[in-house]
């Protein structure tokens, strides 16, 4: 089974079937920012979102400028037809198709309405599975599952399943509850586990935390915009006591950051984080007798940086798996 690993297409899907069939892909996992958008969406996302769109759309810097001083109104209109937000409704109208199934988390920068048709099943396009935290796919031998959007503790991580608005999203505490509660249905799946994620778990301990909990084999992130695919694990960079200690830490402060919101519930919150926290106690030996936490050396890191700098590749087979990475 050969697996494409890519992140922030930005709305630019063409290049997903381009590098599938560059790379021989059978299918391909998405880290976010992935292009959620549709032809309503330039009326819903903020003046703020467009603008950083417009900024990266790649026109040359006179017609950027040109863009930028319109009102806000024409500035819509100029951009559908200079610098499309997504080429997603090109896939919605069926005009292009993905050719290999692709597993997605939805990023912070997308559209929360198409996110929650997607989310809902209203809307559904072949080959395309959008990863939320009440659902794991089985890919071969692997098991994907994922949730998307960004880490933002406090008050937003106690809002709704799906929490943003105005082109922005991010998780919230009863996605990760849920995500947790849904692997841990799959105990007895005895292939690797991957864990998508749009925000790095060398960022953001709190997701690395979520990785151990569901006993993660890899995680797939992006977001950080990094200059080539990262891959490493805390073995690498810490003490197995030192990286224990992190996610600890993490846990504390996620859980305060929400029992401190104002209107919270702060039993259930204590409970919620109770569930999350229950990293499970396997260890493997590390040389001269020492055992530590299987998470500790067993579990892989792949952060991405967008779709045109790079990507990498996962080859799973029986006797085992193979990471290649590609720089542009």
């Amino acid at each position: 089974m050969r697996i494409l690993l890519l992140s922030d297409t930005h709305g630019k899907l063409a290049v997903i079937n381009s590098l599938a069939a560059e790379t021989r892909a059978d299918a391909v996992i998405h880290a976010g920012d992935f292009g959620f958008y549709d032809d309503e969406s330039h009326q819903r996302i903020s003046d703020r979102e467009l603008r950083l769109h417009i900024n990266h759309s790649g026109l040359d810097a006179a017609t950027r400028d040109e863009l930028l001083a319109l009102p806000r109104e024409q500035r819509n209109e100029a951009s559908r037809r200079l610098c499309p937000l997504s080429e997603l409704p090109l896939f919605i109208e069926g005009q292009q198709r993905f050719e290999v199934p692709v597993y997605a988390v939805w990023g912070n920068h997308e559209d929360k309405e198409v996110v929650e048709k997607f989310f809902r099943m209203e809307l559904q396009l072949p080959n395309l599975f959008v990863l939320s935290h009440r659902k794991a796919h089985e890919v071969g031998p692997a098991l994907v599952y994922g949730v998307g959007g960004n880490l933002l503790p406090g008050p937003k991580m106690l809002q709704g399943s799906i929490a943003g608005g105005s082109g922005r999203i991010w998780g919230t505490l009863s996605q990760y509850v849920e995500l947790v509660a849904t692997v841990d249905g799959h105990v007895g799946h005895a292939g690797p586990r991957i864990f998508v994620t749009h925000v790095s778990p060398g960022k953001e301990p709190f997701i690395e935390l979520l990785a151990a909990r569901t006993r993660a084999d890899y995680t797939v992130s992006g977001h950080m915009g990094a200059p080539c695919p990262m891959t490493w694990n805390q073995f690498a960079v810490r003490s197995a006591g030192e990286a224990g200690a992190r996610l600890q830490q993490a846990l504390l402060e996620t859980r305060k950051s929400c029992v401190d919101a104002n209107g919270s519930d702060p039993e259930r919150v204590e409970q919620a984080f109770l569930f999350i926290g229950q990293i499970p106690e396997e260890t493997t030996r590390l040389g001269r007798g020492a055992r530590v936490p299987r998470w500790y050396c067993g579990m892989t890191h792949v952060n991405l940086p967008d779709a045109d700098v790079g990507y990498a590749v996962l080859d799973l087979t029986h006797e085992g798996a193979r990471m290649s990475t590609f720089s542009r």
